[in-house]
């Protein structure tokens, strides 16, 4: 009842708590974010790739504002602006240069000049401006050039579909080929390789301990007859993020807007550049150590499982050949958990760059529109995530368990050894 009174009450005064669009006028940064957000919205990206676009662009606005300031190591560049530069015509140039490359052609291309007309109309024309725009064009370029021999869009090689006990195949109700099986070999960003955080193997199909795991999706997972509240129900869409959404980075990149506003970092764009950075860095290679674990070990989704294990297969487990999940199983491999280990990676770096897990903060959602949630910490938006994927029959428990792991320690990974303090 506590929940559903919450709910409801974030409901009604939504429009309050919900984050304002970001406007030009203000911190350059998170207006370029909105942009990028709402980008991957028409774009319909799967999550990976979402989460390496949202990294390269946020690396380069980090590295234009770091040549101003000089605090840190770049990711890249490390040269200090030109003199007499203008920082805001910079990040709008490479805002813009970004956005133009890599969702140019899935979104709409007048809605990315839009936004770079509008971020340069606060800048005054002259020869700041000018030298600010070439040097954002540079270093956007740089980026770009550098991040494209990393391996995104490597082909297909052979069949990622097995009739295996315990493997991965299509499921309904589309029977989708496997999405991205090779971005797991994609170069991480900060990671030494995409097998770094790897996670364990997951549970043998035939041990108590995994018909226990899918004795309780077939418990708490179902769309019909399931043992859940209806809080539990909508977490499923509420943390959807499937195509068309803003993904789960993209949502993680909102929360983390409403956060740096609510704990005042928005005015300073130095430090806005960072965490967005860092953000989408160990966002981007959380979803690479997911997708390399995935295809490495490639197992079959918990609603496969429930309907077609047999006694001979795992003497304890219980078929049911009527099971349909809370929502559709998304086209590729179980274990881990994608969504898991980005909300555990990026609620982890909000967490290290702001300095404690009791940020107080609400969010919405773009699979139950409307809907305001709000949380008193950080990790008690993570525990919910991981559980939401459980709740919508998606996954076992051990899939989300490994894949927050995983996340965390990609992001304490991170944030130990990326874009450090200059001495």
């Amino acid at each position: 009842m506590k929940h559903k009174i919450r709910a409801l009450l974030f409901i009604c005064i939504g429009i309050i708590v919900t984050a304002s669009p970001s406007t030009a006028a203000e911190n350059p940064i998170l207006f370029w974010n909105n942009q990028v957000v709402n980008a991957t919205r028409l774009s319909r990206n799967p999550p990976p790739v979402a989460g390496i676009h949202f990294a390269t662009f946020h690396i380069a606005l980090f590295d234009i504002a770091n040549s101003f300031e000089r605090k840190r190591e770049g990711w890249l560049v490390n040269e200090k602006a030109p003199d007499g530069a203008n920082l805001e015509a910079a990040l709008a140039a490479a805002g813009h240069l970004i956005l133009s490359q890599l969702w140019g052609n899935v979104a709409n291309p007048r809605v990315i000049e839009l936004a770079y007309q509008t971020a340069l109309s606060e800048v005054p024309e002259g020869e700041s401006r000018d030298a600010g725009i070439a040097w954002g064009e540079e270093v956007a370029r740089r980026v770009l050039e550098k991040r494209s021999t990393a391996g995104l869009g490597l082909p297909s090689q052979g069949s990622y579909v097995s009739s295996e006990i315990g493997k991965w195949r299509e499921t309904p109700p589309g029977f989708r080929p496997p999405v991205t099986p090779r971005l797991g070999e994609v170069e991480p960003f900060a990671l030494e390789s995409s097998k770094q955080f790897r996670a364990p193997p997951p549970l043998s199909h035939d041990s108590k301990e995994y018909a226990q795991e899918i004795a309780f999706v077939n418990k708490v997972g179902p769309r019909d007859g399931a043992e859940r509240t209806e809080y539990q129900t909508l977490s499923t869409p509420f943390w959807a993020d499937d195509l068309g959404s803003a993904t789960p980075p993209g949502h993680w990149n909102e929360i983390c807007r409403t956060i740096v506003r609510g704990e005042g970092i928005d005015e300073d764009v130095y430090r806005t550049a960072y965490i967005f950075a860092m953000l989408n860095i160990a966002g981007a290679d959380a979803g690479i150590t997911a997708w390399e674990t995935k295809y490495y070990y490639s197992t079959w989704r918990p609603e496969t499982a429930i309907r077609e294990i047999r006694e001979e297969d795992n003497p304890v487990a219980l078929q049911n050949p009527d099971f349909i999940p809370n929502m559709p199983s998304p086209a590729f491999p179980s274990y881990t958990s994608g969504h898991s280990t980005y909300t555990a990676a990026m609620s982890r770096m909000i967490e290290h760059c702001v300095g404690r897990d009791d940020i107080s903060f609400s969010v919405n959602s773009d699979g139950l529109p409307g809907a305001v949630r709000h949380y008193e910490k950080l990790s008690d938006a993570r525990r919910e995530v991981g559980m939401s994927r459980v709740w919508g029959g998606i996954h076992v428990m051990s899939d989300n368990i490994e894949g927050q792991k995983a996340g965390l320690a990609v992001a304490d990974w991170i944030f130990e050894n990326t874009l450090q303090k200059t001495k």
